[in-house]
């Protein structure tokens, strides 16, 4: 072969094998841009399903008849409220875990092993670490998808009123399929100046326990013995502030 023809040769092999690196390159990026897209979007699909269990769990609570108020013993009787002759739904389905993609939830243990709250079981460590509404505001600083717990904030005194909710965010049972619980009309505090001590009393309270929450957070291993305990002591302390308070 003239030697024209083998320099040609030679860097047309260079081209061909620049290009294909080229492409190699090109496509590790994309796909890492391609999974960091879709980590935020499951984070994203977490919080939502996260906040949805939780306000579920709080209907269940303010829809206990009469005076005997308890947690759900399962996730299922969030989706029909066995409590009831007629169909009473707290949530439209029952939502897997973005994070994994199974039907299995962490489960945070309240009140006579009720479900309090419930969280992911990925060990992942999240991408988002700032910018969570102010209820998930512990958030920023976990390491990982298990410590996003979403706890409901459960008043267990008289009319079983649950601590405010967000903008927009509902307390009561409903007899349709909606997801969380639509709202209905408070029980407890009464209008004008008592509403506004007992709403004082309540924050105080609140912001105590969830101080005790991000501190079973940050010394506890997630889901072991020991953080279910601190769990459920500071839910025992919050209503204990609730039920003393003047």
């Amino acid at each position: 072969m003239p030697p024209s023809l083998r320099r040609q040769g030679g860097f047309t092999l260079l081209w061909v094998l620049f290009l294909v690196a080229s492409l190699g390159i090109g496509m590790a990026a994309l796909g890492t841009v391609w999974h960091t897209a879709a980590q935020r979007e499951k984070e994203t699909e977490l919080l939502f399903v996260g906040d949805q269990y939780r306000r579920a769990i709080e209907s269940f609570w303010q829809a206990s008849p009469g005076d005997q108020k308890r947690l759900p013993k399962k996730l299922d009787e969030l989706l029909l409220d066995p409590r009831f002759p007629q169909t009473v739904r707290h949530l439209r389905r029952l939502y897997r875990d973005p994070m994994t993609g199974a039907a299995e939830w962490g489960l945070v243990k309240g009140a006579n092993d009720g479900i309090a709250g419930v969280y992911s079981l990925s060990e992942a460590s999240p991408l988002k670490t700032a910018g969570f509404p102010q209820r998930y505001a512990a958030f920023a600083a976990v390491p990982s998808y298990r410590d996003w717990t979403f706890t409901s904030e459960i008043n267990p005194q008289g009319g079983g009123e649950t601590s405010p909710l967000p903008s927009g965010g509902g307390t009561g049972a409903n007899t349709g399929a909606s997801d969380g619980a639509t709202s209905s009309p408070a029980h407890g505090a009464a209008q004008g100046g008592g509403a506004s001590e007992a709403s004082s009393t309540q924050a105080i309270c609140t912001n105590q326990r969830t101080a005790a929450f991000n501190a079973c957070i940050r010394d506890q291993v997630p889901n072991s013995a020991a953080y279910n305990a601190c769990i459920s002591r500071a839910l025992l302390a919050f209503q204990e502030c609730l039920r003393t308070s003047p």
